[in-house]
């Protein structure tokens, strides 16, 4: 059996320090990559809040509560 998928992913760059888009953990557009990492509901807003841009088809900010 597979696991269950992460509540929420971010996807980090090339360098793997930078943060480049927030998903929601059942988002078709999740690379299945090494690159992205399953985080906790607080790391997601935070990145949100430090204006890591959210998935345009998932929309993470609006699943979360972030709206600015």
């Amino acid at each position: 059996m597979r696991p269950a998928p992460p509540g929420r992913v971010v996807a980090r760059g090339l360098q793997m320090t930078n943060l480049v888009v927030v998903h929601m953990g059942d988002c078709w557009a999740v690379a299945k990559s090494s690159r992205c990492l399953g985080v906790s509901r607080a790391q997601a807003v935070d990145a949100l809040r430090q204006q890591v841009p959210a998935c345009t088809h998932c929309r993470p900010h609006t699943a979360l509560g972030v709206l600015d």
